[in-house]
């Protein structure tokens, strides 16, 4: 392709993505086809009148039933039970037309020979509902458009149920001291099915066709993530239904909260009820969201025919107040603006989402732009994994944690190669300073700023020398600014989680821990001090690295033993405590893992087998949604293909120098460990201490770190490829993405509640 004249390689391009665009849109139309078949017409209904023990047979003059609608009910049709007396007609057609109390007819359907069956019940439905204003009676008329072969009846129970009239012929005739059985169609997925699948087709068709137009020409790949990117989250925020993201409800508590605080307004009552608008208030709760083709439905008729309210904090709703803190700030500001054009709830829900997006798409994009040459690949992958578009497509936080450690691990990768320009200086200290209080978890990524040369990080312009000396000690500028991004990090993090922190450490001796803490810091300035003094003298280094590697060693095992043989702990009597669900009272807290190594490394074996993979799903966004609540897995092969595409974007090419030295490597390595290790204890936290298992580690959860682990495999020297797959690896994992996507909308439309 590369060989080929400019003109003649946009034309294939051209035509190659054309080819793609229309492939995927003619996918989407086979999806809209197949989900009609399977759940178009379907009804929901509820029982009226179950009491039927005789047959009315419909006479010329037909029946008029009268059925109750109550204030706020859906009616989209009626279910019937009919007789055909044990034979099977091969001619006849019965009408039935339904009537609100102000005479308007609302209803008028068929049925004939082809579906109304002995003893069956036959619906008869429409696709545009009607909803009462208030209690109100309707009349259901039946008759004969054409003659059948033999009389047709209907089941009918002996005497009236209240307010169920049926009537010889039409309404004020004759009581037939009988009421129908009869079912109300409380709801109707219609051509619904289709109708939604297909308006995916347009943004999955355009992203087809700018992936394979820009992967074919070999434009930046910061372009790719920019564009390809922007149009796949986009199609989240359709795909996924509302409050169905990962801990979405929370997250969309937290930023209505913030966007209140805004405005001015009290956000919470006294008893720490979050207050909503008039028109937020029904959807405002405690669980996940719906789905399945009816919650589609109903989503997409509120926010077209939804009616949004002043914003003006009125009612009082189900969720907590008090959720969130300043990461909410960009959701925030998407609800805010929807709420000062008075939009509806779901509405509002989008601009949310979309603001969210937005920011994580710049985010994204700078990590591949600023990354060095040959890591662009392996960033663009990561950006557009299913996972990174899901999370950025909702509500949650760990959108904007995502792209800033994605920039932070990249601006750290590009400064190994170049001096930084002070606006880099700038950058890395603000991401630096970001990253730390944005998840606990995450505080040893900002440990990679060590891994840049200190003297490409001399803020001076320049300088004569390229090192400065403090008290005969001689050192590069640099190293201050490594030593303030670490200090800022820690402080801030300090600042944000402290409370956490001690809460994690309830069952601990807190004064004990704090003066250990203390006497750490201090013998890691001492241990720096005595580093500066030998570095230059090689067999004092020498020894400084054996001293230092036992202490280590010897601080290891005698922290462990000295944790696990403190006193304290739980009682008999505690440890019986359990909650009414069965669940202990008590969580593998930090001062329960210290005493309880062994019932904790258990727990941590068990919960591998079971849930690795699981885990695995999680980080590539192959399992959708909420998976504690709903297990919405794609094929295993769009999986495969992902991990294969992002092998193949972090593999070296031959000839390739190593990015990072061995001693660098193990940093990495170690940096990786210690974000899972965090993880894990965060996991614990959560579990009860009579699980078997780990309870609510997910996969998404080591998604920032990703990139770390891609770049060991950089490293390697045992796999290489010819040329670069970085452009094809994004492609790849572009369009795996787009199917999953598709694939993840039929499984939403087609769930159904487990009975």
């Amino acid at each position: 392709m590369s060989k080929l004249p400019p003109v003649r390689r946009g034309l294939v391009a051209l035509v190659g993505a054309l080819l793609a665009g229309c492939a995927v849109w003619f996918l989407c139309q086979w999806v809209a086809y197949d989900l009609q078949e399977r759940l178009g017409k379907q009804p929901v209904y509820e029982i009226i009148n179950d009491e039927y023990s005789q047959i009315i047979d419909l006479p010329e003059e037909g029946l008029t039933q009268e059925i109750p609608l109550k204030a706020g009910q859906a009616f989209y049709g009626v279910r019937l039970k009919f007789s055909t007396h044990g034979q099977l007609y091969k001619s006849g057609m019965v009408m039935v037309d339904v009537y609100n109390e102000e005479g308007r007819q609302i209803l008028q359907s068929a049925g004939n020979f082809l579906n109304i069956f002995d003893d069956t019940f036959t619906e008869f439905t429409t696709d545009n509902g009607y909803v009462a204003q208030q209690d109100e009676t309707l009349t259901v008329h039946l008759y004969n458009e054409v003659e059948w072969d033999g009389p047709l009846g209907l089941w009918a129970s002996e005497g009236t149920v209240e307010q169920m009239t049926l009537h010889n012929g039409t309404t004020g005739g004759e009581s037939m001291d009988a009421t129908l059985a009869v079912q109300r169609v409380a709801d109707y997925s219609g051509q619904w099915p289709g109708t939604l699948a297909r308006q995916l087709a347009m943004p999955l068709a355009v992203a087809a066709f700018a992936a394979v137009l820009l992967a074919m020409l070999h434009l930046p790949l910061a372009l790719m993530v920019a564009v390809v990117g922007l149009v796949l989250g986009y199609t989240f925020t359709q795909v996924t239904p509302a409050l169905v993201a990962p801990d979405e409800y929370t997250h969309l508590a937290a930023a209505y909260e913030l966007a209140s605080s805004w405005s001015g307004q009290q956000t919470a009552t006294v008893d720490g009820k979050l207050l909503v608008r008039t028109c937020d208030a029904p959807y405002f709760g405690t669980k996940t969201g719906e789905i399945g083709i009816f919650a589609y439905k109903s989503q997409a008729l509120a926010k077209m025919q939804g009616h949004g309210s002043p914003n003006a904090l009125t009612e009082v709703s189900e969720a907590e107040a008090g959720q969130g803190n300043a990461n909410y700030w960009v959701q925030a500001a998407g609800i805010w603006l929807a709420r000062l054009q008075g939009k509806n709830f779901y509405t509002m829900l989008w601009y949310g989402r979309m603001a969210n997006l937005l920011v994580y798409m710049v985010l994204a994009t700078a990590a591949v732009a600023l990354a060095p040459a040959v890591l662009r690949g392996l960033f663009a992958c990561v950006a557009l994994l299913p996972m990174s578009l899901q999370l950025a497509g909702s509500l949650s936080p760990d959108a904007g944690v995502l792209g800033t450690v994605f920039l932070f691990v990249s601006l750290c990768m590009s400064l190994r190669q170049r001096r930084a320009a002070r606006w880099q200086l700038v950058l890395l200290v603000v991401a630096g300073a970001a990253v730390a209080p944005a998840k606990a978890i995450y505080l040893p990524v900002v440990l990679l700023c060590l891994a840049i040369p200190a003297r490409n990080l001399d803020p001076r312009k320049a300088p004569a020398s390229p090192t400065v000396t403090l008290r005969g000690i001689s050192c590069y500028p640099g190293c201050f600014v490594q030593l303030g991004v670490l200090l800022l990090a820690a402080v801030l993090w300090t600042v944000v989680n402290l409370s956490a922190l001690v809460y994690a450490a309830r069952d601990m001796n807190r004064m004990l821990l704090a003066a250990a803490a203390l006497a750490g810091v201090a013998l890691l300035v001492v241990i720096g001090w005595l580093y500066s003094r030998v570095r230059n003298n090689p067999a004092r280094l020498r020894w400084f690295k054996g001293g230092l590697a036992a202490l280590v060693v010897c601080g290891a095992v005698g922290g462990v033993y000295l944790l696990s043989h403190m006193g304290g702990g739980l009682t008999p009597d505690q440890l019986l405590q359990i909650q009414p669900n069965g669940d202990s009272v008590w969580t593998f807290s930090f001062g329960y893992i210290c005493r309880n190594l062994p019932a904790t490394l258990k727990l941590l074996l068990r919960t591998l087998p079971e849930q690795a993979g699981l885990w695995l799903q999680g980080l590539l966004g192959t399992t959708l949604g909420e998976p504690i609540v709903y297990r919405i897995d794609v094929s295993w092969v769009l999986g495969v293909g992902l991990v294969l595409a992002l092998l193949a974007a972090a593999t070296p090419e031959q000839e390739q120098k190593p990015l990072l030295a061995r001693r660098t490597c193990w940093g990495v390595a170690g940096i990786l460990v210690c974000v899972v290790l965090a993880v894990l204890a965060a996991a614990l936290n959560w579990t009860p201490i009579n699980y078997q298992t780990l309870f609510g580690m997910q996969g998404r959860y080591l998604l920032p770190v990703l990139p770390l682990a891609l770049l060991l495999w950089k490293n390697n020297r045992l796999v290489a490829m010819r040329r670069s797959a970085a452009h094809g690896a994004a492609l790849s994992v572009a369009l795996l993405t787009l199917l999953t996507q598709l694939q993840g909308f039929a499984l939403y439309a087609s769930w159904q509640p487990v009975s």
